[in-house]
């Protein structure tokens, strides 16, 4: 299930870092605290757990304007618009999360990213598209996927083109169904198939890979690369509908992995 904020601006003009992903992941854990602090507790502690790895089994989109329009860019990281409204979309099979998020909006229609101050004005539920085992999508956020071998130091971030992407990418889509639906998934695999949009690729220069800053400046700072582009995927439909609401790769609840459908 995904629901839309349209969010408004307090003032004439908003300024935010470029990496803002962490700011909008406070957020919504801070709305969700309004309905309950003990599962927006036990959601940021444990997720849904499965063995030793924990899932939040959520995910959202960058902030972005209406009408296609750009935010501006500021060389000392920040970024800052007059557009009236900015829309912000979240992701999530767990219909507790969304119920608890929307909950939390009611008892405060007022929202903060960093030290900025937004309205609520609308929340919109989206219809779900039909997902079949062909589908084609815009990535919205980067596509983390990585491995960490025995004898790694660091994990190792995996690319389209790469040997074990797509080994890496269906593991993890069974792993989040399994701790969605409690078993195992058991379904056919085999075909499973990751194609990038070659156009796409090219029209950037093959400039589609991304570094991704956390909390820039902060004892905690972490850099994540993904990959940011319009990609084929060949897969069960009930791993496609998990990447669908839940987000592909890793780090969702941190903003990565959210895609649309391509109707182009």
């Amino acid at each position: 299930m995904r629901i839309t904020l349209e969010l408004s601006l307090r003032k004439r003009m908003v300024t935010l870092p470029v990496n803002n992903s962490h700011l909008l992941s406070s957020l919504i854990y801070n709305i969700v605290d309004k309905s309950s602090s003990e599962y927006a507790e036990r959601l940021h502690e444990q997720g849904y757990r499965l063995q030793n790895k924990a899932f939040k089994l959520f995910t959202f989109s960058p902030l972005y304007l209406p009408n296609r329009r750009k935010w501006e860019m500021h060389d000392d990281g920040t970024m800052s618009t007059t557009e009236r409204l900015l829309h912000l979309v979240i992701s999530s099979p767990k219909s507790e999360f969304i119920e608890h998020l929307v909950v939390g909006l009611l008892h405060e229609p007022f929202v903060s990213v960093g030290k900025e101050r937004f309205r609520v004005e609308t929340v919109r539920r989206l219809d779900q598209p039909a997902l079949s085992g062909d589908m084609r999508f815009i990535a919205l956020s980067p596509i983390v996927c990585a491995t960490k071998h025995t004898d790694d130091v660091y994990a190792q971030y995996l690319f389209p083109g790469d040997e074990e992407f797509e080994r890496v990418l269906c593991e993890n889509l069974c792993r989040k169904y399994e701790a969605l639906y409690t078993r195992p998934y058991a379904g056919d695999n085999s075909n499973f198939r990751f194609t990038l949009d070659q156009n796409y690729a090219e029209r950037k220069q093959g400039k589609i890979r991304k570094l991704i800053t956390i909390k820039e400046g902060k004892p905690e700072e972490t850099k994540v690369k993904g990959v940011l582009a319009p990609f084929r995927l060949e897969a069960p439909a009930e791993l496609m509908e998990v990447g669908y609401e839940c987000g592909f790769g890793e780090r969702n609840s941190q903003g990565f992995g959210m895609v649309k459908v391509d109707e182009s």
